[in-house]
């Protein structure tokens, strides 16, 4: 599924894939966290975000037990 936005040369294995980046183009935003505002191209990244409001952690370091709110987080540790 090939970008349909002009000069672009990505393609991708899933439509959704593909729309998920044209909207990147597009400087589109439609996912909006009902707390803050702040506004997304992806869901997941929103999802992802809320966890600030929440203060859920599930990531835990096994050694030192410190939480964090994203795996990524964790790995840096």
């Amino acid at each position: 599924y090939p970008c349909t936005y002009p000069g672009c040369t990505k393609s991708f294995s899933r439509p959704c894939h593909r729309q998920s980046h044209e909207r990147s183009h597009e400087n589109s935003r439609p996912f909006v966290c009902p707390e803050c505002k702040r506004a997304f191209c992806r869901k997941h990244d929103m999802i992802r975000h809320q966890r600030i409001h929440s203060k859920e952690r599930p990531y835990q370091c096994k050694i030192c037990k410190r939480k964090f709110a994203r795996g990524d987080a964790l790995v840096r540790h």
